[in-house]
């Protein structure tokens, strides 16, 4: 099985002091191998970083073990409709669902309750401050 990572926790991840960082560290580190991440959410990442660093940063999350995937348009057209989540939070649900993954790493109580929703497990359920 696999673990589809939405964007919010990586960006928490590569930016020490922000709120989440150490959550997203831990859960990055507890996630069940191999990582995903949606082109959409990884574009997500790259947009806050600068251009120079794109390259860096991809190579930087290939050798933690993720891998980027795309869907297609069906896939994410049927994951909003079915979820009603916003465009890149659906590409998270329809990489889960394309990955058969075990689980969807979110620091995003609406993608959580979404995926859940959509019968996909929450790796995040008891681990993100309220």
């Amino acid at each position: 099985m696999s673990t589809v990572v939405d964007a919010n926790v990586v960006i928490a991840w590569q930016t020490p002091g922000h709120t989440f960082h150490d959550v997203a560290v831990r859960l990055i580190g507890e996630a069940e191998p191999p990582l995903v991440l949606h082109e959409l959410n990884l574009a997500e990442v790259l947009v806050g970083l600068p251009r120079p660093s794109w390259d860096s940063a991809i190579d930087t999350l290939t050798a933690m073990g993720f891998t980027f995937v795309t869907t297609s348009a069906v896939e994410v057209a049927a994951a909003r409709l079915d979820t009603r989540l916003r465009m890149p939070d659906a590409c998270v649900v329809a990489a889960a669902r394309q990955m058969g993954a075990g689980a969807v790493l979110t620091l995003d109580e609406t993608l959580a309750a979404a995926a859940r929703g959509a019968g996909l497990a929450v790796a995040s359920d008891e681990s993100r401050p309220h």
